[in-house]
């Protein structure tokens, strides 16, 4: 593909591939992790002094620990919580990997913010990340907790939705990042131009979403793919943002096509030039940085339709 890619960002997919040596599909995942943590913190910004943040954690169904990081200030919006699901393809993140991202948002946004630190695979296949977010949910629900993640965080807390549908304890609203949504499977155009993206290809989707569920995937199961759902209808408010120079574009545009006909509420944000990842870019590129605002702008939005 011909990619339109401006200097601010060729400069961030520079620094980013930095982070990874050639020989990246020989790594290790306690390689490919620390890689993941170097390229993060390239990237941290500082933390806003009026964040105050704090560490704790909930007990999963299994009797687990799930950290938990949470985010506020004084005067802020107590009463509704954006409940924040960080990305990293089901295998790479953490609290520390999105800090900076997660304590922006709060600020921003004046809302107070939860970072979950959900089981990674291949050493917690799917359901375990859906189960942990279910739980942070289910102990964390202020009754206005708007669910927000990107990448496989997006890919969580759409699931979470369609978890939670038809109960009386669902989400307000439900910010999707960038997700993946199970696009791949049906091979929609954004998978099939994204063989050679920047950031991520086709190919690292589907390697990603083999590594999540064991090389068993299971396209009836709505949580592991909710673009395949077959009933969308009373789903929280959505808004997508989609990037792009991405294989996953798609997904987002889709799936708010799909949510719209069902007659839930949705809409789609296209961030033009930008590629997978670029909220990690919001501080060198003026296309990333106005992507974060429409972020930003995008909770205060569905915090006051809830």
């Amino acid at each position: 593909m011909n990619y339109q890619i401006d200097p601010e960002v060729a400069a961030f997919l520079e620094m980013s591939d930095s982070a990874y040596p050639e020989n990246v599909l020989e790594l290790s995942m306690h390689e490919h992790r620390e890689c993941y943590r170097v390229l993060c913190e390239m990237f941290q910004a500082p933390i806003p002094h009026e964040i105050t943040r704090q560490d704790s954690s909930i007990t999963g169904r299994n009797g687990h620990s799930i950290p938990i990081r949470h985010y506020y200030q004084e005067g802020g919006n107590s009463e509704t919580l954006i409940l924040y699901l960080h990305g990293g393809g089901f295998v790479v993140g953490n609290l520390e990997s999105h800090d900076s991202i997660c304590a922006e948002i709060a600020h921003r946004t004046g809302i107070s913010l939860i970072s979950v630190d959900y089981r990674l695979a291949p050493e917690h296949l799917h359901p375990a990340q859906i189960e942990d977010t279910q739980d942070a949910f289910l102990a964390l629900d202020t009754g206005r907790t708007i669910i927000a993640g990107d990448s496989a965080g997006g890919t969580l807390a759409a699931a979470l939705c369609i978890t939670q549908q038809n109960t009386d304890h669902q989400p307000i609203g439900q910010l999707l990042i960038y997700p993946y949504l199970g696009g791949m499977h049906l091979n929609l155009d954004s998978h099939q131009e994204g063989t050679d993206a920047p950031a991520m290809t086709s190919q690292d989707v589907e390697d990603f979403i083999s590594l999540w569920c064991g090389g068993k995937p299971d396209w009836t199961d709505p949580a592991f793919a909710p673009i395949l759902h077959t009933d969308l209808a009373g789903l929280p408010p959505c808004i997508a943002l989609a990037a792009e120079v991405d294989p996953i574009r798609d997904d987002a545009l889709a799936y708010v096509e799909k949510l719209t006909a069902s007659g839930s509420k949705a809409k789609a944000i296209l961030d033009k030039g930008l590629p997978h990842g670029h909220l990690r870019a919001r501080h060198m590129s003026e296309k990333a940085r106005q992507s974060f605002d429409n972020l930003c702008q995008s909770l205060l939005e569905l915090a006051e339709q809830g």
